[in-house]
């Protein structure tokens, strides 16, 4: 007698009629038993509990018991299936009928039933992250469907307690199951009576979750297989260096500082006492000293926020220092003020009225205007503006052709986004839409090819660099159309690519014979963070799929939690890599099959319009599961939305637009590893890993929408700052006068002419940007107003040189592809400007104009001026180029520069490169966000002034895991991370150098180009341990080399970590003014250093 499985399931039925849920429910019990042979035993055990421990349950009772053996002449058959599927308290009760083998699902029901029955247990997944100063660990819940079946004819009985009938025939069927049945109920609840079992008169079940079946094997190994190329792609290292001695027209002037008047210490509180709220529905600003503005703006604020669990041991400047939730979104705000009081050395007697500081101050106090904080709820990505750019930018059209095919609807083409080597060049370069990359493959194998990224295959090397044994870089192998999307028709002469609905995060690729083709064609989109590549097929083309690698097997795969219309096959390429093949048709079609022509072509039997192919990269067998109740839904196009509340915490998410249908209602797209430290909720988590390019692990989820928490730092304002740091700024008499000495030398310039003599914008936007500094340290630090009213007059005249476009490069609207860049261009020389006319580095450029006006601004409007209201089009003109927030705005692609999926910008612009876009300087990308930041607050965008703050903070955390690495790194390769910083990062390729020199030469150049300029913001992206460790390791290790502008960046890069040594380099006897940038003064340098020692 053999031992036979009892198969018993707790399922609650709903009456008939359904009221209120507080109503009590009629139970309806229905009673299967399921016979299996003993070797099935373990299966069903596994299969109804997946990977948990023994001893934990999923809440469904199973029984075993022992029972007379079947029939031996039961033979299996077609069955009617019922699928049972939970989804939180609530369970669907369907029909259906199982696929054959081979073949799509029939419609035909029986008497008989076969009853699929989806259990789902709960496991949860750890990681841990260490990096910085914390150590932060990621519980992910993940929900794991698993499917058994149970076959027999189908009776449903009333019983008051739970029985199980040993002889089958006594049975009697009370009301046959037909149709569909809509049910509620809690699976496992133990205090129901009422059970689901199977009469054992029809067959022996031994059908699997998933069978498979083999439709090709290659018979023997090609005598050579594809190897990828190992070659890495050259840089240029001989461009301009963005890093000048200092030019300057001098001239003499009337007012200056009186250094003999500075008898008194300045110290400044980075507090306001006024808060300012403001919603973004409101009209008028409400002034506020109390605690709690934040009750009423919640609303349109999602409340569903993270479980990520941060260790208590440690903290680490760029991460939440509190999780955000909806009791924290609620807690009261501590008012800041801004006050500054200033204190005597000469007349310790005299008490003063202002608050105390470390020395008496003097009697005569000096009254200083009150600064309000703001607090703003609301839209993070409303619309700066909707109006054209102003007339003052000409219109023209870039001189660079946009292939045919290549159509944008009207909408703005993005410039610097992932997808820009589809339209530049010859098409044929690489994209990456993390974690794939895909290309134009127009060479034997035609059609678009679809690789990912094998650890085991990065090419590591070194040359040029400082140091020895140390990678300089590394890559992954291009161009290797692991599966490649064709069509039989498809051929060199006869295929064109198009491409269309370019957006922030996506594309769309058209493949056809013909160009212009609207029926026959193969449409392809491209979506960061995509977890397929899909394929569509219309009109009568006929799917081919190719290999350079050549397929070793193909499998045809059934599995349950398929759609009945999905086929999914394996294909296991001779590189060992397996792939998961997944086609979806428009309708049952039980003749449509995938042939393997060779070892190199897989074809479809016939072309089906309307029929969907995606492919992916298999995981683990375990996890497949996913990919199948993914399968049948692609994403098609992502946005970003977000709010704020209170100007501090920002919560924001990536929204994606799907097409087609999947078991789940959801597609698969994955994450970065920057992601993870603030997302706001694991549903949909799959424990699913793929490796990116040069991002490190990626995280697979089931879902439409990744929202994100964030905390934006307020602290960081105009004065110097170092993040974490909650002193006050403070400067003793003697600092005051060395400062006030500075300036007047520095300012012994005409600044008009000194601005506009210089022959590039980039060079123009420091210049300008360093006079702006030194008039905020002469109007909030010395306080003269005298040379602050001059100062700020005399660059509001080198503004005008700008504002009336008669610089060296005027500016031009460009309407090819909408945007305010250089005429650099326009005589055929695109390199001219540092490329910036091919957007090349728009937001290095536009950021020191941008953060200039945020000074001239401030210090205008409170001196009772309109400037930034007067010339605020003209900023927001640069502001919308760089970082428009809305496709509201017609006149700007969103977000060309700063990638929201990859949390830093993209610099390269209009240049094609096979690994993908770049940057060069993380640091001028965090100052275009920090200008932004003021400038918002400026004119009182506060959607733009918070956007900015966002941006800071996002980038911080992507920094500080690509870009800058200690040597707690986990993202980045052991093998690059003594270098300590990336040098030019692609999406494909991690160099340590820079386009104008080498590290073996210059190592100034490579770290210096991460931290210029110093300001207010760098020290929340440039965290105090990182520059520790970098100054140990690598910086204090050729600075004493160093005797040019790179010396005083280099140095001020010091302050953060050490202020002291910082302010004694600045401020030494021996100083040269060679150590200075174009762009960098003494005077900032020395208030930075000595405000925050």
């Amino acid at each position: 007698m053999n031992l036979k499985v009892l198969l018993i399931a707790v399922l609650p039925f709903m009456a008939a009629k359904v009221t209120a849920e507080t109503e009590e429910d009629e139970t309806l019990t229905v009673t299967r038993t399921h016979f299996v042979t003993n070797p099935c035993a373990s299966y069903f055990a596994s299969s109804l509990l997946p990977n948990n421990p023994e001893g934990l349950t999923t809440g469904i009772p199973v029984v075993f018991v022992q029972v007379p053996k079947a029939n031996a002449n039961q033979k299996e058959k077609i069955q009617v299936t019922s699928t049972i599927t939970r989804t939180n308290t609530h369970i669907v009760y369907k029909t259906g009928v199982p696929k054959s083998k081979g073949g799509i699902q029939s419609k035909t029901n029986n008497d008989a039933s076969c009853s699929t029955i989806t259990a789902y247990s709960t496991i949860t997944h750890e990681t841990s992250t260490c990096s910085s100063d914390k150590c932060q660990v990621h519980t992910y819940t993940t929900v794991l469907p698993s499917v058994y079946t149970i076959t027999g004819d189908t009776t449903a009985e009333e019983t008051s307690t739970a029985k199980v009938k040993s002889n089958p025939e006594s049975q009697k069927a009370t009301n046959k199951i037909q149709g569909s049945l809509s049910l509620s109920g809690v699976v496992g609840d133990a205090s129901r009576d009422t059970q689901l079992a199977s009469p054992s008169t029809t067959s022996v079940d031994v059908a699997e979750t998933t069978t498979t079946s083999t439709i090709f094997s290659a018979t023997k190994t090609p005598e050579s297989t594809y190897s990828p190329s190992t070659s890495l792609e050259s840089l240029p290292t001989t461009k301009s260096a963005p890093v000048t001695s200092q030019s300057v027209v001098s001239e003499s002037k009337s007012v200056t500082i009186d250094i003999s008047s500075i008898t008194d210490d300045v110290t400044i509180s980075n507090n306001a006492t006024e808060v300012s709220t403001i919603n973004s529905n409101s009209t008028s600003a409400s002034q506020s000293t109390s605690s709690n503005p934040l009750s009423e703006s919640l609303q349109p604020l999602e409340t569903t926020l993270s479980t990520i669990l941060i260790s208590a041991s440690a903290t680490g400047p760029y991460f939440n220092s509190s999780i955000v939730s909806t009791s924290y979104l609620t807690s009261a705000i501590s008012t800041e003020s801004f006050e500054t009081s200033i204190s005597s050395s000469q007349s310790p007697s005299e008490e003063s009225s202002g608050e105390s500081s470390s020395t008496p101050t003097s009697s005569k106090e000096t009254e200083v205007a009150i600064a309000t904080d703001t607090c703003y709820s609301g839209d993070l990505f409303s619309p700066i503006d909707t109006n054209a750019p102003p007339s003052i930018f000409p219109r023209q059209q870039l001189p660079l052709s946009i292939p045919s095919g290549v159509n944008n609807n009207g909408a703005p083409i993005q410039t610097n986004k992932f997808y820009a080597n589809l339209f530049l060049g010859d098409q044929d370069l690489m994209v990456y839409t993390y974690p794939y990359g895909l290309y134009w493959s127009k060479e034997s194998y035609y059609g678009f090819g679809v690789q990912h990224t094998n650890v085991s295959d990065r090419v590591f090397g070194s040359q040029n660099t400082n140091n020895r044994g140390v990678s300089s870089y590394y890559f992954n192998p291009t161009n290797n159309g692991e599966i490649i999307l064709s069509a039989t028709e498809f051929a060199h002469s006869s295929m064109h690519m198009g491409l269309s609905d370019m957006t922030e995060m996506a594309a769309k690729v058209k493949l056809s014979t013909t160009a212009g083709q609207d029926l026959n064609y193969l449409e392809i989109p491209i979506v960061q963070g995509m977890g397929f590549v899909t394929g569509v097929y219309n009109g009568n083309l006929v799917p081919e799929l190719n290999s350079l690698y050549g397929f070793r097997t193909l499998e045809l795969e059934e599995s349950d939690a398929l759609l009945s219309n999905i086929l999914k096959y394996r294909a296991t390429l001779f590189n060992g890599v397996n792939w998961l093949i997944y086609i979806t048709l428009p309708t049952e079609n039980d003749d449509f099959e995938l042939i393997a022509e060779d070892s190199y072509h897989l074809k479809a039997s016939k072309s089906v319009d309307g029929l969907i192919i995606q492919v992916a990269i298999a995981p683990e067998t375990s996890k497949d599961q996913f990919y199948d109740a993914a399968a049948g839904m692609y994403v098609t196009d992502a946005s970003i939305q977000g709010s704020v509340v209170c100007s501090s915490s920002a919560l924001y998410s990536f929204v994606y637009e799907t097409s087609g249908s999947s078991s789940s209602g959801n597609p698969i797209v994955f994450t970065l590893p920057h992601h993870l430290q603030t997302l706001t909720t694991t549903s949909g988590a799959t424990g699913i890993t793929v490796s990116s390019q040069t991002k490190g692990e990626m995280t697979a989820f089931l879902t439409k929408k990744l929202s994100f928490s964030d905390t934006i730092d307020k602290n960081i304002k105009f004065l110097p700052y170092i993040a974490g740091k909650t002193g006050q700024l403070s400067y003793s008499s003697d600092q005051l006068t060395l400062l006030a000495t500075s300036a007047n030398d520095e300012l012994a310039v005409d600044i008009a002419s000194t601005v506009a003599n210089m022959n590039s914008n980039y060079f123009s936007g420091k210049v300008l940007d360093k006079y702006a500094q030194i008039l905020l340290v002469v109007s909030e630090i010395i306080n003269d107003d005298a040379v602050t009213n001059a100062t700020l007059a005399e660059l509001k005249d080198a503004f005008e040189t700008f504002l009336s476009n008669q610089q060296y490069f005027p500016l031009m609207y460009d309407t090819k592809f909408g945007g305010v860049t250089s005429t650099a261009a326009q005589n055929g020389d695109d390199g001219a400007d540092f490329g910036s006319a091919f957007y090349n580095d728009h937001h290095f450029h536009y950021g020191y104009f941008v953060h200039a006006a945020a000074v001239v601004g401030h210090i205008d409007k409170k001196l009772g001026g309109t400037w930034a209201e007067d010339n605020k089009d003209w900023v927001n003109s640069l502001v919308r180029d760089v970082a428009n927030p809305s496709r509201s705005d017609s006149y700007f692609p969103v977000s060309r520069s700063f990638s929201w999926y990859d949390g830093h910008s993209w610099a390269a612009g209009l240049y094609e490169s096979n690994d993908g876009r770049n940057q060069e300087s993380s640091s001028e990308d965090i100052h275009f966000a920090y200008g932004m930041k003021l400038w918002g607050n400026v004119i009182e965008d506060y959607a733009m002034e918070a956007r900015g703050g966002l941006m800071l903070s996002i980038m911080s955390r992507a920094f500080n895991l690509y870009f800058y690495y200690k040597s707690d790194n986990t993202v980045q390769p052991q093998e690059i991370l003594p270098n300590k910083v990336s040098g030019i990062f692609f999406e494909n390729k991690v160099e340590y150098t820079t386009y104008f020199g080498t590290p073996d030469q210059h190592p100034e150049y490579v770290h210096g180009i991460h931290m210029l300029p110093i300001t207010a913001a760098s020290s929340s992206v440039r965290i105090p341990s990182y520059v520790q460790e970098e100054w140990r390791d690598q910086i204090s290790t050729f600075i004493d080399n160093v005797n040019s502008g790179w010396t005083g960046i280099l140095r001020l890069n010091q302050a953060i970590i050490d202020p002291r040594s910082s302010f004694e380099f600045f401020s030494s006897k021996d100083w040269s003014d060679r150590y200075l940038d174009n762009g960098q003064s003494r005077t900032w340098s020395l208030a930075f250093s000595g405000g925050v020692l």
